[in-house]
């Protein structure tokens, strides 16, 4: 059976806040041992990192500690996004393995897929927290050639947004800590569902891509791609435009052989230019003609409609799995600054799917699987539950 406890402290003072959370993450393990931690800070301790991990490593007793810094951090009691954060999430449980990963470079994934695929995929999870100078792209591209299709979740550390161009982020496991590099966790002898909520709704109507080349598309359905969002445009009312701003992506299907698609169906990319003079947009995806495409549009109301619709199929498809623990990964693009509430996502997960362990960070860009395949995301949502059978 599964364990496991998750504890959270905005107090100021680093050594401070992560006694605390790892305290209160500790109340719901009793005697069992700890298998692997998760430990998430703000970018206010980054100067006490090193020491607050020595910290969790040696209360939990294992080297299996894994984290990132971030913008915020959370956990199943609150988000914290704009203060002074720790979270912890522990586990242990009787048939769990961990096998710690670490890599720097460009083979990074090569090097990890490696791993993965020596220890084996079946009920697995690859956890990964990925420095905000490497390529989550590519690692993912790597893994995949190497060790199939194990689902990964995690996210891009983040620093002080509002710091210089390019903050220092960090992460660690076990005693390794550092700016650049991959580090994670492959969790073994788990189940796992995962659901990922892409913060936006379509509009308009599903149409083919008739004409592209690269992430450029020049013709939807036989029509200038320029032709074609604005006959979608037109179909929203003039508030609904108003509201748009800069908000526009596209969806695209990740299954052209469905015969019915849903919002989970599609992945979700970002609208980068559009070019009037010759018709075409561009998106920061590679696409196909053939592909399905459909315009969608983020709003603070899109981005809830859609974390509920996640949060109802995941509970439909797996229920409320007892002794269920999470790791949540959210875009520093969301919380308070996109909804202008605390907590919004935390609240609607424990709605939909009961309270449980969870703890994760607001990173740069989100690491899920959308129709099987795994992707880096912006302004996403990523939800891994684990448990055992």
């Amino acid at each position: 059976m599964l364990r496991s406890g998750a504890g959270h402290s905005n107090e100021a003072e680093g050594m401070y806040a992560v006694e605390a959370a790892l305290s209160e993450a500790m109340k719901g393990l009793g005697d069992v041992a700890v298998d692997a931690a998760f430990l998430f800070l703000t970018y206010h301790h980054m100067g006490d990192a090193a020491a607050m991990v020595d910290v969790v490593i040696d209360r939990v007793q294992t080297e299996a500690v894994f984290g990132c810094s971030g913008m915020g951090v959370l956990t199943d009691a609150r988000e914290n996004d704009r203060e002074p954060g720790v979270a912890v999430l522990v586990l242990g449980g009787d048939h769990l393995e961990v096998t710690p990963l670490v890599a720097e470079g460009a083979d990074a994934g090569v090097v990890i897929g490696e791993r993965v695929a020596a220890q084996g995929t079946e009920d697995a999870l690859l956890v990964l927290m990925c420095g905000i100078y490497s390529n989550p792209a590519i690692c993912l591209e790597q893994i995949a050639e190497m060790a199939g299709d194990v689902p990964v979740v995690g996210g891009v550390a983040s620093g002080n947004p509002w710091g210089s161009a390019s903050p220092q982020t960090l992460q660690w496991c076990g005693q390794w800590i550092g700016e650049h590099g991959v580090v994670g966790a492959l969790l073994s002898g788990v189940k796992v569902a995962t659901g990922v909520a892409q913060g936006c709704q379509p509009f308009g109507q599903a149409y083919a891509i008739t004409r592209a080349e690269d992430n450029v598309i020049q013709q939807i359905a036989f029509v200038p791609a320029v032709d074609a969002l604005k006959e979608a445009l037109n179909t929203l009312s003039a508030e609904e435009k108003a509201d748009l701003r800069y908000n526009i992506f596209v969806g695209l299907a990740m299954d052209e052989y469905a015969i019915e698609r849903g919002r989970g169906d599609f992945l979700i990319r970002s609208l980068t230019h559009i070019d009037e003079q010759s018709g075409a947009i561009a998106v920061n995806e590679q696409v196909s003609v053939g592909q399905t495409i459909q315009f969608n549009r983020r709003t603070p109301h899109a981005g809830h409609e859609d974390m509920v619709k996640v949060m109802q199929e995941l509970r439909e498809s797996v229920g409320r799995p007892s002794n269920t623990c999470g790791l949540y990964f959210n875009c520093m693009g969301r919380g308070f600054g996109l909804y202008g509430q605390p907590d919004h996502d935390v609240l609607v997960i424990r709605k939909h799917l009961g309270a449980f362990p969870m703890a994760g960070f607001f990173g740069n860009s989100e690491l899920a699987p959308v129709g099987g395949r795994n992707f880096v995301h912006s302004y996403t949502g990523a939800l891994a539950l684990i448990w055992e059978e």
